[in-house]
């Protein structure tokens, strides 16, 4: 039994192999990628091999790299199995008339015990079916997630949850969301009905129960089914279409991402960053840091290499040395150099950070000058 089970994941199209694929497809050498998501090529090897598995922020950053979407590593599933069952339903699916692989779909949902739509229509992606709710219910922002939960007969209770930001039961009857009490801010608990979203009405989704945890960044898991549902909470809560509009609009600054995240679409202000990054990376870095360590960036297609902590010179680390007592933003025109790695000796960025100290978090955001 254990040599099957080793033949049966080597025959798999894993998420490393599909990598290589794209890689290659590309034209590309690993330490071509490698420069391009800023790690070494060592560490793309590792991915390609399966011996590492990418967050989803690497995977965002690869996406980019090859010109694809991220969830182009999770298609073009390689059917070869040596289960004997899987083999058998593998090859006879495709040869049943349409209404019997509904049928069949039906049964299978109904042996799992989790929520079939049978009423959405059959999609391929995580991204397609945040389009198909956006669209089915008349989405507007910003998205009313509660609405969304109301229509789809969906339950939100609230209770003590050890270490969980929320639980969701896929029950086939009643699908519940369970949310702590003690989460604090409404864009995080928009967020994770959102994530919830995503698991329940994507069909491959095929568990009774899943969760969020308290410290769970979204831009650190290896999950597929965490990725993809990070994918629809994010295309859901912030639509491509008006975001790529409102952003090419404006002049990317601290204000105008505060705003738009507050006013507009009612999200944390680093969702709005990342949609920017993948949007208009190539524009501004939106960066993060607590203590002089980088917490959090955002560069996707940003031609310089951001450094791994906090320099002196840059206006993020004066709010180490003369932290505010009130929440403020100081902006000045820095040496690139202070923040990127390989930026040339006397080219010059715009540098924009602000601090709350309720938070303790310094957000920064530098452009070219």
């Amino acid at each position: 039994m254990r040599t099957g089970k080793k033949i049966e994941e080597k025959g798999k199209a894993t998420i490393g192999k599909r990598i290589a694929e794209k890689r290659k497809a590309a034209k590309l050498t690993q330490t071509a990628l490698a420069d391009a998501v800023d790690v070494t090529t060592a560490f793309i090897s590792q991915i390609e091999s399966d011996h590492r598995k990418p967050s989803y922020g690497i995977l965002v950053k690869l996406a980019h790299a090859l010109g694809i979407n991220v969830e182009s590593f999770f298609g073009d599933t390689d059917l070869k199995t040596t289960d004997p069952v899987a083999k058998i339903v593998l090859q006879t699916v495709p040869l049943l008339e349409e209404e019997k692989k509904k049928k069949l779909l039906e049964q299978i949902f109904r042996i799992s015990g989790t929520k079939f739509f049978s009423e959405f229509p059959f999609l391929t992606s995580a991204v397609e079916y945040a389009q198909f709710i956006i669209r089915e219910f008349k989405v507007n922002v910003p998205v009313d997630v509660y609405r969304i939960c109301s229509n789809l007969g969906v339950d939100i209770l609230y209770a003590e949850l050890d270490g969980k930001d929320g639980l969701l039961y896929k029950n086939s009857e009643a699908p519940l969301i369970v949310l702590s009490t003690k989460l604090r801010y409404k864009e995080r608990e928009r967020f994770t009905i959102a994530i919830f979203l995503g698991h329940l009405i994507i069909p491959w989704h095929v568990k009774q129960v899943f969760s969020r945890g308290t410290n769970q960044r979204s831009l650190e898991t290896e999950d597929q089914f965490d990725i993809e549902a990070r994918e629809f909470a994010g295309e859901l809560l912030l639509p491509g279409e008006m975001v790529r509009k409102d952003l090419a609009r404006v002049v990317p600054s601290i204000e105008v991402f505060e705003r738009l995240a507050k006013e507009r679409y009612q999200c944390a202000m680093t969702a709005l960053a990342h949609k920017f990054s993948e949007y208009y990376g190539s524009k501004a870095v939106y960066v993060t840091s607590k203590g002089g360590e980088i917490t959090r960036k955002y560069d996707i297609g940003f031609k310089y290499s951001l450094r791994t902590n906090i320099s002196e010179g840059s206006v993020a680390h004066s709010f180490i040395m003369n932290p505010p007592t009130t929440k403020e933003t100081r902006t000045a025109v820095v040496q690139a150099k202070i923040w990127f790695e390989d930026a040339p000796p006397k080219l010059e960025v715009v540098e924009e950070s602000m601090l709350d100290p309720d938070f303790g978090v310094t957000v920064s955001l530098i452009r070219l000058k």
